[in-house]
């Protein structure tokens, strides 16, 4: 179950993603409205018939001298009791959480909705300032690109320089560079890709070991393939967790929390090619 999703409900979402000057796009305005239509799952339903259950059967048991009413209130608990216990039973166990509608429907829907904080579909990806040491930033999205070129000056970033690889856009051998990625076999591969090209990558992305459990918003597909063998970069459990078909998107973050992975990336120092995680096993 999840609440409806009307224009007030997305139009409260982006004041929250918006709070403290931050700009956000469509994407996370999409994954932060799923999110405040989430419901908990609830047993009261249930737990009011095993309750009832109980009392019919203590009642039946009070006029236990009239067979005729003791029968009737004890096979009326039992039956409530039964009916509550297959219902408990019933309820599926998520594995994730819930996501209320889908990205397309979503965008259908609201995409002409004039919010604060929302970044321009149609922004582009570079963002340069003046002053400070130049900073190169590669993703696997031009959404993500978008996101970090709006929130630099309020993250106080230096000089950013964004390549998005998804256009084709990588850095030269040598160059020193922090990726963001989604938790996808795409983002991951991207910093493998990127180191066996020379290129001195801090991985600032989201990895599957960050993102298993319910407290984030996994897509699950269909089983895939990993575009390259991901042994050097990943746990034996990552590549599982990645050829089962689930992912995650960096847009499930809100943009503070996104921008504060680059802070973290920055003061990182860059691994050197013999250091990356051995094999799985």
């Amino acid at each position: 179950m999840a609440l409806p999703v009307t224009t007030s409900l997305v139009e409260d979402s982006a004041a929250g993603l918006a709070a403290g000057g931050w700009r956000y796009t469509q994407r996370q305005l999409y994954y932060a409205t799923c999110a405040r239509a989430e419901t908990t799952p609830s047993d009261a339903a249930s737990n009011g018939e095993i309750g009832l259950g109980v009392l019919m059967i203590l009642v039946g048991l009070i006029l236990v001298g009239i067979k005729v009413a003791f029968a009737l209130f004890v096979t009326l608990g039992l039956a409530l009791i039964l009916a509550g216990i297959l219902g408990r039973m019933r309820r599926p166990k998520l594995t994730g959480r819930l996501l209320a509608l889908s990205f397309d429907e979503f965008r259908s829907r609201f995409a002409s909705l004039d919010v604060g904080g929302l970044i321009p579909s149609e922004s582009g990806p570079a963002a340069v300032k003046a002053g400070g040491t130049p900073i190169t930033i590669v993703t696997d999205l031009r959404d993500t690109a978008a996101m970090i070129a709006a929130n630099a000056d309020r993250a106080e970033l230096a000089t950013v320089q964004l390549l998005v690889a998804s256009d084709g856009q990588m850095p030269a051998a040598g160059t020193h560079v922090i990726v963001l990625h989604d938790a996808s076999p795409r983002g991951c591969a991207l910093v493998q890709d990127l180191r066996d090209t020379g290129v001195d990558v801090v991985d600032g992305g989201l990895r599957p070991r960050d993102v298993d459990g319910r407290s984030h918003q996994v897509i699950e597909g269909a089983p895939a393939r990993l575009p390259r063998d991901l042994s050097m970069l990943l746990d034996r459990d990552e590549i599982e967790w990645l050829l089962s078909g689930r992912r995650v998107e960096l847009a499930t973050l809100r943009p503070e929390v996104a921008m504060d992975r680059v802070r973290a990336a920055l003061s990182q120092p860059v691994p050197l090619h013999g250091d990356a995680p051995q094999p799985a096993r």
